[in-house]
């Protein structure tokens, strides 16, 4: 896979249960290069190979296992994450939280916080280059999933061998009304891939399988 100004860093979490792919990525910027939810299983030498990383990006709380291994790697990198991320890790240095304080790459990489998800607080990121949408946990794509309990876990959040919303998700919703606003909004960008954190990307027809799959859920799209 290769889109602009883009590179993957593909990485698998593994348990005696289940393999989980891990995707991070490195988006070099006109002014700047983020690292962008930097898996928990990255090595040093992975970390030193994205480059003079200037950002570094936790997308959601739930994705915040790699953030200290990744400010090791990267001192002078300003540290970016949702509400809620100072409290969860109060020994890293915070530079902004995301949807509070001023994001520089709103041009290149605009960030679309999808709220009503006071546990996760995920935010999604369009790269304008490549007309690619990042997700973390919103969806899953894995179509060959390995692990004792991956049919089971993929079974019950509706996302086994296929591309679509996770059930799982959508069990973190508090506030219905908020939450389907910003996805009505989501859904309104201009992109032509997926790119989610688990699983394989979905180039070219990615904006109209993603709405297919909201609408699979009841979401406006």
């Amino acid at each position: 896979m290769a889109l602009p100004q883009t590179r993957f860093i593909e990485t698998t979490l593994r348990s005696p249960l289940m393999q989980l792919p891990v995707r991070t990525v490195v988006f070099e910027l006109e002014k700047g290069r983020v690292l962008l939810s930097p898996a928990s299983v990255l090595t040093a030498e992975q970390l030193q190979e994205a480059g003079p990383v200037t950002d570094i990006v936790a997308p959601s709380l739930m994705h915040t296992a790699g953030m200290k291994a990744a400010a090791k790697a990267h001192p002078t990198a300003r540290l970016w994450g949702p509400i809620g991320v100072r409290k969860k890790l109060p020994e890293l240095t915070w530079h902004g939280q995301l949807d509070v304080d001023p994001w520089p790459f709103g041009r290149e990489l605009s960030l679309h916080p999808l709220q009503g998800l006071p546990k996760l607080r995920e935010t999604a990121f369009l790269h304008t280059a490549s007309k690619a949408l990042y997700l973390t946990d919103m969806v899953f794509n894995i179509p060959e999933p390995k692990g004792l309990a991956a049919w089971l876990f993929f079974r019950m959040f509706g996302t086994y061998r296929r591309f679509a919303v996770s059930k799982l998700f959508l069990r973190y919703v508090k506030d219905w009304p908020a939450f389907e606003d910003s996805i009505a909004k989501l859904a309104a960008l201009d992109f032509q891939h997926v790119i989610p954190s688990h699983g394989d990307a979905v180039l070219n027809e990615g904006k109209p399988r993603l709405l297919a799959a909201l609408r699979e859920r009841q979401l406006p799209a």
